[in-house]
């Protein structure tokens, strides 16, 4: 018998062959694979449970609904357009007067939907020992890679990605050109006075750019401290709950992908941010070494859809100096 041995290029193209017969669809990597039905049952519902962990910016974009289905992995860019609103109405009594003419303008927009992954593998020997062994597969892998897919796609969202494809960027909360930054005043733990007035600073600029809520307040974790502090003027109320109980806004919550000193307001409309999806997260399989080894790839072709519109009005305000 002839030993054969796999080199990169061939499996790749192995790989490759199976996506373009199958449309760019993913999941025929999972296709007669080695692990069993019961093994991909643990690594889908580990998959899941890691997901639902504290990324409160990912997690809130899907629990108001705004995210966006693409057609799969063949789908490099997500594309919009924006639309003047510089309409003029007339008023008079007859109704027949000829008005202005109006003409809409639009402008065009696009991001790159990158793929954000993490690769691991097994020998194929542990695989036989934990099936005869009749031992249940081990996902401590699939955890960790999960964990950092989700952080890397949550630094997306509010610090935006290097990627840059076609001359086209991916920025996020922090860096869209649109997103209106406030001077505030400072630090809130050493002057938890300063919260509240704060933050209707940032209410101001979304209404100024006409964007009225709902919104959610994302903040550090030394900031989200700071909210836990009470006001002894307010009848010892804590500064979260005033904050939760200004109009307009509908949660406070931290996240781990904000740098100390950051604090941004968003509004949680489909003309601000949407998550286009090409690919949710979910891991596939793969052979290499003449078999001997599995190859795993947990992945998501998944970007933030940070928008504004025509005029540059947008739903998002922060500020990167509260240290």
């Amino acid at each position: 018998m002839d030993a054969r041995i796999s080199v990169p290029s061939e499996l790749f193209a192995d790989v490759a062959s199976k996506l373009l017969a199958n449309d760019g669809d993913i999941s025929c990597l999972r296709t007669n694979a080695t692990l069993p039905h019961d093994a991909w049952i643990e690594v889908d519902k580990t998959i899941i449970q890691v997901a639902g962990q504290r990324l409160n910016g990912l997690a809130d974009l899907r629990a108001y609904g705004l995210t966006r289905t693409l057609g799969g992995l063949g789908v490099e860019y997500d594309f919009w357009q924006t639309a003047s609103d510089d309409f003029v109405a007339s008023q008079n009594m007859s109704g027949i007067t000829k008005a202005a003419d109006n003409t809409i303008d639009f402008g065009e927009n696009q991001i790159p939907i990158p793929i954000t992954h993490v690769d691991f593998n097994i020998p194929v020997r542990k695989l036989l020992a934990s099936q005869r062994n009749g031992t249940p597969l081990d996902t401590t892998q699939v955890a960790i890679a999960t964990r950092k897919v989700i952080e890397a796609l949550e630094d997306t969202l509010f610090n935006g990605s290097a990627v840059v494809s076609g001359g086209n960027s991916l920025p996020g909360y922090f860096n869209f050109t649109s997103s209106n930054e406030v001077a505030l005043t400072g630090s809130w733990g050493t002057t938890p006075a300063n919260i509240e007035k704060d933050v209707v600073k940032l209410i101001a600029a979304n209404e100024a750019d006409r964007m009225y809520g709902p919104y959610i307040l994302y903040l550090h974790t030394d900031e989200w401290v700071a909210l836990r502090q009470r006001d002894t003027t307010a009848g010892g109320i804590s500064y979260l709950d005033i904050l939760k109980s200004m109009p307009g806004i509908a949660d406070v919550k931290p996240s781990d992908a904000l740098a100390n000193g950051y604090l941004c307001l968003v509004q949680m409309t489909s003309d601000v941010v949407s998550l286009a999806t090409a690919v949710d997260i979910m891991a596939v399989e793969w052979d290499s070494h003449g078999g001997a080894q599995k190859n795993f790839k947990v992945m998501a072709a998944i970007a933030p859809r940070i928008m504004a519109d025509y005029a540059g009005r947008c739903g998002i305000a922060f500020d990167n100096n509260m240290a």
